[in-house]
């Protein structure tokens, strides 16, 4: 179709008032750049261009065309949406119908001068010889100083490369069985998400879901039963009477929750009751982690609890009754006593 004498006015007009810039003549036009290249050249033919004093070169743009940004966001946006989606309650699936423990590790904090390891030898060794143990992190696995509290690492033995090494083996060579791994705050301070997913790479054909902050997955039995947890790094809601007031919180608002796990504040509680509106009793923790020794908790007047730095749950795909379903230890060794007891 022939071009009009009047499109070709505006193209001229266009290309005047963007300076001389055709990309910007054809955006304000709202036509492509090649579209725009065609009427003008056909406006100078008909001798409607006037020539110019300067003529000035035409520079290559070297941004992205807008088209193309639109297409490469809306393959991200589609792509995130699809990695999200595939984290709401994923399934985690084991092969027979016995009893298994999972025992939900407090803040480790393994770099800490005050990290606990004495203990978290003793439950690491537990775990790793308990048949049908597994284990989830619930975060701040070190303490990743950063940004003004980068300092910190002044006050503490091991080096970031050490403390990276300690990581390492946590995750890769403690005999640990993990099923899932969180990032807390910490790994958020020392921006070390990153880096935990890369040493991931290295566990084998079998990789630990890492997560930031919050996992919701179901334990899919081989008799049909699932136990639903959610386990996050902390629950919003704070209450100094009640120090699982978020994670009751989250149990009301949440659907159907049988076990719901939180750490970062350094203190520990268990609690259950049957909710008789959703038909369940879920088991509602905070777990102390392993940070003791703690001189900012002293200056602001806190006492240090001795026990709960993790907790023990066993699920029982066999019980009749509700409470019966997931039993916490708060000692460890006696809930591994039990899991073993019950197995057999």
């Amino acid at each position: 179709m022939a071009l009009s004498d009047e499109e070709l006015r505006e193209a001229v007009v266009a290309f005047n008032a963007s300076g001389g810039n055709k990309q910007k003549a054809a955006d304000a036009l709202g036509i492509k750049r090649e579209t725009f290249r065609d009427r003008y050249r056909a406006a100078e033919k008909k001798g409607m261009v006037k020539p110019a004093l300067v003529e000035f070169p035409e520079l290559a743009d070297e941004s992205e065309p807008i088209e193309e940004v639109i297409d490469r966001m809306t393959r991200n946006f589609e792509r995130a949406k699809k990695a999200h989606d595939a984290r709401k309650w994923f399934p985690i699936k084991i092969r027979d119908n016995k009893p298994i423990g999972i025992l939900f590790m407090g803040d480790p904090h393994l770099d800490d001068n005050g990290c606990h390891w004495p203990l978290l030898r003793e439950h690491i060794d537990i775990a790793k010889s308990t048949e049908g143990m597994f284990a989830v992190n619930v975060g701040d696995v070190g303490n990743d100083w950063g940004g003004r509290l980068i300092k910190k690492y002044a006050d503490q033995d091991a080096s970031v490369h050490t403390a990276r090494r300690l990581v390492e083996w946590l995750l890769l060579e403690s005999g640990v069985s993990w099923l899932v791994w969180l990032h807390g705050n910490h790994q958020h301070m020392g921006d070390s998400s990153a880096l935990h997913e890369q040493m991931n790479k290295r566990y084998g054909t079998q990789r630990v879901p890492m997560l930031d902050w919050e996992a919701r997955f179901t334990l899919q039995f081989a008799n049909g039963v699932e136990f639903r947890i959610n386990a996050a790094h902390d629950f919003a809601g704070n209450s100094m009477w009640n120090p699982v007031h978020g994670v009751v919180k989250a149990a009301k608002f949440g659907n159907d929750i049988d076990v719901l796990v939180c750490g970062h504040k350094h203190n520990w509680a268990v609690s259950q009751w049957e909710q008789a509106e959703q038909g369940n009793a879920p088991l509602m923790i905070r777990v102390r982690g392993y940070k003791h020794l703690d001189g900012f908790a002293r200056r602001i007047g806190k006492y240090e609890q001795d026990e709960g730095q993790s907790i023990l749950v066993v699920f029982d795909p066999n019980a009749t009754t509700q409470a019966a379903r997931c039993q916490a230890f708060v000692d460890v060794k006696k809930g591994a006593e039990y899991l073993e007891w019950l197995r057999r």
